[in-house]
């Protein structure tokens, strides 16, 4: 990281800046001074087992349910304590649906026939409904399925706007959909091969919650940018992580930006910047006191932060492998495929905290945990 030195925000600040949220971000509580932040992620240990976890800072594990098979996103129930959906990684049949208070795996969820998940899934902001992208595979159409938050069951669906949907956020008006739909083909049979990589048509789609109808759609500059990963701050200005599909030796911006009626638009920073993430990013996650942005790119060994007011790349962290970002009073946390925890804030010169869980390979995604 840079020399410069940037004052941590208070809590009080930090519980401000997201009031105005009320459930629908999944952001711990600020209302006692002392509790301890807690995170949830999926890990694999050494054994090839497969985990999803609660841990502090310190990395010390909490609690924990074993897993059938890789988790890779999670939802944190904000109705009922203690409860997490854990989705399986794409293309997954599942949802595991555990309780991390007490150590215990509810029900396990397959996707209908002829559908997969992609790793992703958001409760309604009253925490009724559950809402998962999906593929049909045989017509190779995106879904977004509304499901039953109890029994998980499919009570609606209706198409994502385009093919292979990831992850998808709403809006803060609770009503609006906004989902990234990456634009590539895959179907269980093969399931990590890319089936249409010369014709992909990735975009960004924005969908009434509860009709389905299509609100909005933008395209990226390049059909190979398979929009994966996003995020969405106080003004509805979505992040956009971005996977580059097509020639290694070809250099594209990763991160990009879109708001309202405005098109999908790069990010600022330096083309060596753009190569070292080799052509891969991972998570996003957006402080929302500060109006930073957090961007994991585990193929350059880095996190980057980006300064949302001016949509420009201010810092940046080396963290080898890494993984799952989260927001905390002090800046993000930090995952590893190698264990590590580790809190960071931008502009400080080292890490703020480091810790490791020995033999975790954790997963992509973090989330913060609500007690």
């Amino acid at each position: 990281m840079t020399g410069i030195n940037m004052v941590a925000l208070s809590r009080r600040r930090f519980c401000q800046s997201i009031a105005g949220f009320a459930g629908m971000m999944m952001l711990p509580s600020c209302s006692l001074q002392q509790r301890e932040e807690q995170f949830v992620s999926a890990y694999t240990n050494s054994q090839g087992r497969h985990f999803v976890a609660r841990f502090n800072h310190q990395a010390k594990v909490l609690a924990q349910v074993e897993l059938p098979l890789r988790g890779h996103d999670m939802a944190v129930s904000h109705t009922e304590s203690g409860r997490v959906l854990v989705f399986s990684r794409r293309p997954g049949n599942y949802i595991f649906d555990v309780d991390l208070s007490r150590g215990h795996l509810n029900q396990v969820i397959k996707a209908n026939a002829g559908r997969h998940f992609f790793g992703h899934g958001v409760f309604s902001p009253d925490g009724l409904r559950l809402f998962t992208t999906e593929n049909d595979y045989d017509t190779q159409t995106g879904k977004v399925v509304a499901r039953d938050a109890q029994s998980l069951q499919v009570i609606n669906e209706f198409d994502s706007g385009g093919i292979g949907p990831h992850q998808l956020a709403w809006l803060n008006d609770g009503q609006t959909l906004v989902v990234a739909n990456g634009g590539i083909a895959t179907h269980p049979d093969t399931p990590r091969k890319k089936l249409n990589l010369t014709t992909m048509a990735p975009n960004l789609t924005y969908l009434d919650g509860v009709s389905g109808a299509i609100l909005q759609q933008f395209s990226p500059p390049h059909h190979q940018l398979s929009i994966r990963h996003l995020a969405v701050n106080q003004d509805n200005k979505v992040v956009i992580g971005m996977q580059f599909q097509g020639e290694l030796s070809d250099i594209n911006p990763l991160v990009f930006t879109q708001q309202g009626s405005g098109p999908i638009t790069a990010c600022t920073s330096s083309v060596d910047v753009w190569q070292k993430m080799n052509q891969y990013t991972a998570s996003v996650s957006i402080d929302l006191a500060a109006n930073i942005a957090a961007v994991s790119c585990p193929r350059g060994g880095f996190v980057s932060f980006w300064d949302l007011n001016q949509d420009r790349l201010i810092d940046e962290f080396s963290i080898r492998d890494c993984a799952g970002i989260c927001v905390t009073k002090n800046g993000f946390v930090l995952s590893n495929g190698k264990g590590a925890i580790q809190q960071v804030a931008p502009f400080s010169s080292s890490a703020l905290s480091h810790f490791e869980a020995s033999g975790h390979k954790w997963d992509n995604h973090m989330v913060n945990w609500l007690s």
